[in-house]
């Protein structure tokens, strides 16, 4: 294969098609910042969207389960011995994604006898000089950063316009109740913008997913977790307790 570029390169489009197609099936990943920290949200049929990876640091995975816990105990383990053999101070996004997992995905998804990883991860970070950043790392080890927060989603059409209203969207400003009510709205709304004609007439011959709010709500799980700029304890990541989700859900659901 290798002496015929044309047959890798053909190959390699395969991988592609097949990973975006399996990617398009998963629920939506918000990361945002809000007036004291950055959130991470999504709806999910069982836990196991957001996570801690160092003190500063939090993932949340969209993808095969398996995948993204191979995903996150690999950067848990990056991120601990970077901290051991320099400082906390030292583990940052930026050095993980650009000399760690990035370059290891890529190699991955190039080698066409491998099965390549079925993610998209976003990642938020409290900066050592307490500045909020999020990024978005692909199946194929590319990944991007971004200042008002992201999103990962297997369907473009649904990435592109949720990310769009991200970026308008003044969640900076916002406290932590109103920041969670605006993106559980910009997911419901994103599903719906997003949703081709095609994918309507496909989903009508399969069993069917939330698609509004009360839906989500009823069949799924909101799992939703912050890191904090204001906590006093040295763990700045928590997950939302059932008292917060609850309100949300008043909220949001009449």
């Amino acid at each position: 294969m290798f002496e015929e570029p044309f047959r890798w390169m053909e190959a390699i489009s395969t991988r592609h098609s097949y990973v975006r197609e399996k990617l398009s099936k998963g629920q939506p990943v918000l990361g945002v910042p809000f007036d004291e920290g950055a959130l991470l949200m999504s709806f999910t049929p069982q836990p196991g969207k957001v996570f801690e990876i160092y003190d500063r640091i939090a993932i949340g995975g969209l993808g095969h389960p398996a995948d993204v816990e191979r995903l996150r105990m690999t950067l848990l383990e990056m991120a601990h011995v970077e901290g051991f053999n320099r400082s906390a101070q030292d583990v940052t996004l930026s050095r993980l994604l650009q000399f760690g997992i990035a370059p290891a995905l890529k190699q991955n998804f190039e080698e066409v006898q491998r099965a390549p990883y079925l993610i998209q991860l976003i990642l938020a970070e409290i900066s050592p000089d307490n500045r909020i950043q999020f990024f978005r790392l692909n199946y194929d080890g590319y990944w991007e950063m971004f200042k008002k927060g992201t999103v990962a989603a297997g369907n473009d059409a649904v990435r592109e316009w949720i990310q769009k209203e991200i970026e308008k969207t003044p969640f900076e400003t916002y406290s932590l109740e109103q920041a969670l009510e605006t993106a559980c709205r910009i997911w419901e709304q994103g599903k719906k913008e997003g949703r081709s004609k095609e994918e309507k007439e496909t989903e009508s011959e399969s069993p069917s997913r939330p698609e509004s709010l009360k839906e989500a709500f009823e069949t799924w799980t909101l799992e939703a977790a912050v890191l904090s700029r204001t906590a006093t304890r040295k763990a700045l990541f928590r997950h939302l307790t059932a008292e917060e989700i609850d309100r949300a859900r008043a909220a949001l659901v009449k």
